[in-house]
């Protein structure tokens, strides 16, 4: 299942896979510029990655904090975590944030930022979107009980929402 309105800029992949852990199951991907971000490991739990996202970008969170502005990326300070101004977007997943792929959200005026490093922070990159982008697109996500396994044949499944 792919959530978002422009894939080809910014949105999720989540395929709900196993259902008899002690909490459903699967793969979560970022897509970030037609990449997909971490793009291993299936096994991540849905219900603690979909959670800790929509309760690290909650409305509080976003309406206390400064603009960043332009400040330039190389400028930012992450050795000891979100600097002032930026949110950690916390996937509460180790098989992401503990395999080098941390997520965070800046605000310069009528923009967002979406600052990751995707190998534990050695590199950041960013992509900009129109403020609200990212918000939209976590809030878009399902809880893990609306999301069902649609087996079409013994080779081919689909994650759908329940009806």
């Amino acid at each position: 299942m792919i959530i978002g309105d422009n894939f080809f800029k910014i949105a999720i992949q989540l395929e709900f896979m196993i259902p008899y852990y002690s909490s459903p199951s699967g793969m979560f991907n970022f897509i970030i510029d037609e990449k997909i971000i971490p793009g291993e490991s299936v096994t991540i739990d849905l219900y603690v990655t979909i959670s800790f996202l929509k309760d690290s970008i909650n409305d509080e969170s976003i309406q206390n904090i400064p603009d960043i502005g332009n400040i330039k990326l190389n400028e930012l300070d992450f050795s000891e975590g979100a600097p002032d101004g930026v949110i950690w977007l916390d996937t509460g997943a180790t098989e992401i944030s503990g395999r080098g792929y941390w997520f965070y959200l800046g605000f310069n005026g009528n923009e967002e930022r979406l600052i990751f490093t995707v190998d534990a922070g050695e590199n950041y990159q960013e992509c900009r979107y129109p403020r609200g982008t990212i918000k939209k697109l976590i809030d878009s996500l399902p809880n893990v009980n609306e999301l069902e396994i649609i087996q079409r044949n013994e080779m081919i499944m689909l994650t759908d929402l329940k009806k």
